[in-house]
């Protein structure tokens, strides 16, 4: 599932390209993912003649904004693709399900293979229903605010690292990223972190997701840009995907364990669980 630095990256090659652009007129090929009051025939009526102030990003959602107050919220699931800047000629791919025609005589597609991704018409004034925690990439996000998230925490660390009302955006990848940086097994539990512990992870989230956007996102088989192209991380990543291959540590091989009901990949050595701390706190840094 596309997380935050493959959304962020959808946000950032279509707002510029929207903003200011007029719809003409909305298409629904199968409204099946349509949520909310709202549905797919009230949106085409809607959203016709109404111009876009820009996309707009909050977690794994993205939120297409209108003059009128009127925002769409759309949630890439396991397969969806946004792209804008199509051509009406150009062939549609078999699983379009919306088409937006705009007044510079291009098109935006909603694309899903797996139909697991979602449009919510959200009227002026009406707040979205998901709950969902801190940007981890905002100045607001500290690390005082981590260690507040898992204060008292049994849960392990990765599956916390998941629940988006603790922290929005972050998924496997770059839980499993952010946890091998900071040297931390993923089965520990989160309230059980040292402040320098908490202190490292912090670091290591905000560098995994900020690498993640310098690739432009993680493609494995699904993810595409607002231009339709893969993103270039997946080379980039140091523990995900990677069990059986070398620490980029130590050497020794990478497991992947199922924690918290999802496969977390980790090394052994590096991350053990029972990792005995060093006089005076523990100063690895993290990558």
């Amino acid at each position: 599932m596309p997380e935050l630095p493959e959304v962020e990256t959808v946000r950032r090659d279509l707002h510029h390209r929207l903003r200011g652009r007029t719809v003409v007129s909305v298409l629904w090929l199968d409204g099946r993912m349509v949520r909310g009051r709202y549905g797919a025939a009230a949106i085409e009526a809607r959203l016709a003649g109404q111009w876009s102030a820009g996309m707009g990003r909050r977690g794994k959602f993205l939120f297409w904004r209108f003059g009128s107050g009127d925002r769409v919220v759309l949630h890439l699931g396991m397969s969806g693709r946004l792209m804008a800047g199509v051509r009406p000629e150009d062939p549609r791919d078999a699983h379009t399900h919306l088409v937006v025609r705009l007044d510079d005589e291009t098109e935006v597609r909603f694309v899903d293979p797996r139909r697991f991704g979602r449009v919510e018409l959200l009227p002026r004034g009406r707040g979205h229903c998901v709950a969902l925690g801190p940007e981890p990439l905002s100045r607001s996000f500290t690390a005082r605010k981590l260690a507040d998230a898992l204060d008292g925490r049994r849960a392990p660390i990765k599956a916390l690292l998941l629940d988006q009302r603790l922290v929005a955006g972050i998924g496997n990848i770059y839980a499993d990223e952010a946890l091998f940086r900071a040297r931390l097994h993923p089965a520990r539990p989160g309230g059980s972190l040292a402040p320098d512990e908490i202190q490292r992870l912090h670091r290591a989230l905000r560098r995994a997701l900020r690498d993640g956007l310098r690739h432009r996102g993680t493609t494995f088989r699904s993810f595409r840009d607002g231009f339709g192209e893969p993103g270039a991380h997946a080379p980039h990543l140091l523990a995900y995907g990677r069990a059986g291959e070398p620490c980029p540590r130590c050497r020794g091989p990478l497991q992947s364990q199922v924690v918290g009901g999802r496969t977390s990949h980790f090394c052994p050595a590096c991350q053990a669980l029972d990792r005995p701390r060093a006089k005076g706190g523990d100063t690895g840094a993290a990558l």
